[in-house]
């Protein structure tokens, strides 16, 4: 069961998963590019960013709060991992499930979806940068740049290159890794909001104003 845990601000800023998360991204990094250099590059950007949030305690602050329990951890590892896990054993066994789209439209409009989604990542992670973490914790509340658009920006920017890769190795695998992957992260952005609901008490009224992946029309 999940649990808030308030933080001293002499707490210890970093956790030793934050070195397990660097190190296996860096593994499933060199994996990919040996199976498919292709699919490699599209996955970096993906890949860098959760090698980025595993050393971010280097700059970040500490945490005012964290939740607590298995549960947020096993949604926040296997969201994290699932999809490049995936890549890489499919390039390496079942290349098939990960090879390109014979529809050429198919694949521009998947690199164009793929572009903007790193873009957006790019932007999400500089307005970030102070406040990583990998587990469900409440550093500070963002509300400008891309968190003035979305409470939770960086997963729509995932979501938009995920899409992308499918559209360009278009299978059913593939699919179905996807819908498994969003079911991780509604788990995931609940726990987060429970934690950053728990912290800020405007946070509330963030949630009303602010759409969860998009903005509101």
């Amino acid at each position: 069961m999940a649990e808030i845990r308030l933080m001293s601000a002499r707490r210890e800023r970093h956790h030793w998963t934050d070195w397990a998360g660097f190190l296996f991204c860096v593994w499933l990094v060199i994996t990919i590019f040996r199976r498919s250099s292709g699919l490699g590059v599209m996955m970096l950007p993906v890949c860098l960013h959760d090698v980025v949030t595993g050393i971010a305690f280097l700059v970040r602050r500490p945490a005012k709060a964290r939740l607590m329990g298995w549960g947020p951890r096993i949604a926040t590892y296997a969201s994290t991992f699932l999809i490049p896990t995936f890549v890489a054993l499919a390039a390496s066994r079942r290349p098939s499930w990960v090879a390109f789209t014979p529809a050429a439209w198919a694949v521009r409009i998947g690199y164009c979806v793929w572009v903007v989604g790193v873009l957006a990542a790019v932007w999400t992670v500089w307005q970030l940068r102070y406040s990583f973490s990998l587990a469900p914790q409440a550093r500070e509340l963002l509300r400008t740049g891309p968190y003035a658009l979305a409470r939770h920006p960086l997963y729509a920017a995932y979501l938009l290159q995920y899409l992308g890769i499918w559209l360009g190795h278009f299978s059913l695998p593939f699919g179905i890794t996807l819908l498994a992957w969003l079911a991780l992260i509604a788990a995931r952005v609940q726990y987060e909001e429970m934690v950053l609901e728990a912290t800020f008490p405007e946070y509330a009224k963030y949630r009303q104003e602010v759409g969860l992946l998009f903005p509101r029309s």
